[in-house]
């Protein structure tokens, strides 16, 4: 009896290291998802089969990454956010893709990041406009991307923006500024540049 405590002894902690030491494979990523803050309220989109698409204008040359994410994906009008991030060369990782630092596209400068976001109710506040005075209008436009992954399946990365609104038809682009922070995006990847 004693021999054989003693041989559990030794073989219950050598099967428990081998064990351990095993990694098994990752799951594969099969949904993307998207969330971020609105003036510090978390807002969370289980993405599906929505993804970010990578694009590329040779006449441009423009390179072009866009994703429109819906919250409802029966239902365009409302609870969605779109980013559009354009680019000289092709996107890399580890870079912060700034709004406001211009691109030049057949000699036309424009800002490098759109984004724009609908809440639930369906008012739309967007970041498009290159920051200058305008009187009567409040241009503090501004968003920020980072890639943080970019492989043949998958893009991934962080975002922020100070969007403007709402938007009516009626009287134009509201001032009101709502702060998105802390975006986190992991999405699918349809890749059109050769």
């Amino acid at each position: 009896m004693k021999k054989l405590g003693l041989f559990l002894s030794f073989i219950f902690p050598l099967m428990l290291l081998l064990s351990c030491g095993k990694e098994e494979d990752p799951i594969p990523q099969t949904q993307g998802n998207l969330k971020f803050k609105v003036d510090g309220k978390w807002i969370e989109y289980a993405a599906g089969n929505q993804l970010m698409g990578f694009a590329l204008d040779p006449s441009g040359p423009m390179y072009l990454a866009t994703a429109s994410i819906l919250g409802n994906p029966v239902d365009g009008t409302k609870n969605f956010l779109s980013i559009s991030v354009r680019n000289e060369s092709n996107f890399q990782t580890g870079i912060d893709y700034q709004m406001q630092d211009l691109i030049t596209y057949k000699g036309a400068p424009m800002v490098r990041i759109l984004l724009t976001y609908s809440d639930e109710i369906g008012q739309l506040y967007n970041a498009v406009l290159v920051q200058q005075t305008i009187p009567g209008l409040k241009v503090t436009d501004d968003a920020t991307l980072r890639f943080t992954k970019i492989d043949s399946k998958w893009v991934e990365g962080t975002f922020s923006g100070v969007l403007l609104g709402p938007i009516s038809s009626l009287t134009g682009r509201g001032n009101t500024e709502l702060l998105i922070t802390e975006g986190q995006f992991s999405l699918p990847m349809l890749s059109s540049i050769p």
